[in-house]
């Protein structure tokens, strides 16, 4: 049987593929013979501890097949990690080809199979491939917006083959192709997957192997509304189209009323193939504020999410939070750094006379001037902090910030928060050249776009904090 779960933001759509792992284990069904499968390795990890929690005598050696699909395919293969494509081979491909490689990540923390690249032939190349057409097809469908050259592109492509081919590497998709190439699928009664608009067609293929050889279930959950990765591959409509027994959720319980209003301003742009959906917030009215500075908004207290549209537009953000001293974190970690972090844990540890490594222990005299005086305050023992860090902590303490515990403030990209949500959102509505060049190009970009949007605004539980532009033709209109 097949079914497929659509909810808007705040719906509960995680919670109820849980709800149905929890009843086909209770009907007996084998732990092992079930899997759950997420975008990321994060939201496979948080979705294995909230069933663990449901289910409070098992532990999570009892349900192995919490993960993504690459990693699905990674651990049934037997591959290893060092046999994975990482930043410094494309970067000597980069230098064989002639080209200047400054970025190139699969994301591997989180084994989503997300590609990128600030070359545009690397994009195109791993785009063509996870959607199962040649790198010449891809370039032909003229989706890019730099010049390429059609010889350069054929000569990197088979570069990059031949340096897997040599080194006996392999990238993200190919863990999907040898699993769908070789006879190895793990047997299931039922597979639940998240997030599946995101999913690319070859990852597709990947779900429809698996239902072919096992005769599982399947159960599919997300929100076409959403789907913000078609730049990597993700084949919304697949999702659309995949036919199955149809479970709406339209009762938001993170959305507030005005949120959703304009959030819906948005989405009902979108010209292109649309679930229809009925969508319910939250009772609570919620507020919108706009404003062109982000020093002219509080962010002394509660929690918040602190948006933008690229990359690029975070290091403005990071360097006015840290001239405020305000603790925060990013995809890469938190404002103090793991290391910092870590030995200020343990040493409220060692206070408590807690056990603590010897290799925690050591790190920690190396902080320290004398002897480990543990009526101290953490702040006045670590006295071998380099000048940065000294002045930021003394300002993380003036503004009160507890760096004991995870950091109230988050800063991401739209793209990175996908799947969370705050109290507080604040959204820059600042766009670069390429995003408003590239949404112009055609509707399936348009529609794209919007969804960006779409998502950056429900990440909303309350208030939701407009940066607007003083440059008008670089905002975008809400």
């Amino acid at each position: 049987m097949r079914y497929k779960v659509v909810g808007p933001p705040g719906t509960g759509k995680t919670r109820r593929l849980l709800n149905n792992v929890q009843r086909y284990s209770d009907i007996g069904t084998p732990l092992n013979r079930i899997g759950y499968f997420a975008f990321t390795r994060k939201a496979a990890g948080e979705a294995r501890d909230r069933f663990l929690k449901i289910k409070t005598e098992l532990t999570k050696k009892d349900i192995k097949y919490f993960q993504t699909l690459h990693s699905l395919a990674f651990n049934t293969l037997g591959l290893k990690e060092e046999n994975v494509m990482q930043e410094l081979n494309y970067k000597k491909i980069g230098e064989t080809c002639g080209i200047q490689i400054k970025y190139a990540s699969y994301e591997t923390n989180n084994w989503n199979g997300i590609f990128s690249s600030d070359s545009e032939y690397l994009s195109m190349i791993n785009l063509a491939r996870v959607r199962q057409i040649s790198a010449m097809d891809q370039l032909d469908r003229n989706e890019h917006l730099s010049r390429i050259e059609r010889d350069k592109l054929d000569a990197i492509e088979k570069e990059i083959n031949n340096y897997k081919k040599t080194y006996g590497l392999i990238d993200f998709t190919d863990m999907i192709q040898k699993f769908l190439d070789q006879d190895v699928t793990p047997k299931f009664d039922v597979i639940f997957i998240d997030e599946a608009q995101d999913l690319s067609l070859i990852q597709w293929s990947m779900i429809n192997k698996i239902e072919k050889d096992t005769n599982c279930d399947v159960w599919v959950a997300g929100d076409d509304d959403q789907a913000i990765f078609g730049w990597a591959g993700a084949d919304v409509d697949s999702f659309i189209d995949w036919e199955a027994e149809e479970i709406p959720l339209k009762q938001s319980k993170r959305v507030p009323i005005t949120i959703q209003e304009k959030a819906l301003n948005v989405i009902d742009r979108i010209q292109d193939n649309r679930i229809d959906k009925e969508y319910f917030p939250k009772s609570e009215t919620g507020e919108i504020f706009e404003t062109y500075k982000l020093s002219d908004i509080d962010l002394s207290k509660e929690d918040w999410l602190i948006l933008t549209r690229t990359k690029s537009l975070l290091k403005p953000v990071i360097t006015f939070l840290k001239k405020k001293g305000f603790f925060f974190c990013t995809a890469q970690g938190n404002s103090i750094g793991k290391s910092l972090y870590e030995d200020i844990q343990n040493w409220h540890l060692i206070q408590k006379k807690k056990h603590v490594a010897d290799i925690h222990v050591q790190r920690i005299k190396e902080r320290i001037n004398g002897t480990m005086n543990i009526s101290l305050k953490w702040y006045d023992a670590f006295n071998k902090l380099t000048d940065s860090q000294i002045t930021y902590m003394r300002l993380l303490l003036l503004n009160n910030e507890n760096v004991t515990e995870d950091p109230r403030i988050t800063v991401s990209t739209i793209h990175g928060a996908k799947g969370g949500e705050a109290t507080n959102v604040v959204l820059f509505l600042n766009e670069t050249a390429n995003t408003i060049k590239g949404a112009k190009r055609s509707i399936a970009k348009r529609d794209e776009e919007y969804r960006v949007w779409y998502v950056g605004i429900t990440r909303s539980a309350k208030n939701l904090y407009l940066i607007k532009s003083q440059n008008k033709s670089k905002e975008f209109k809400l």
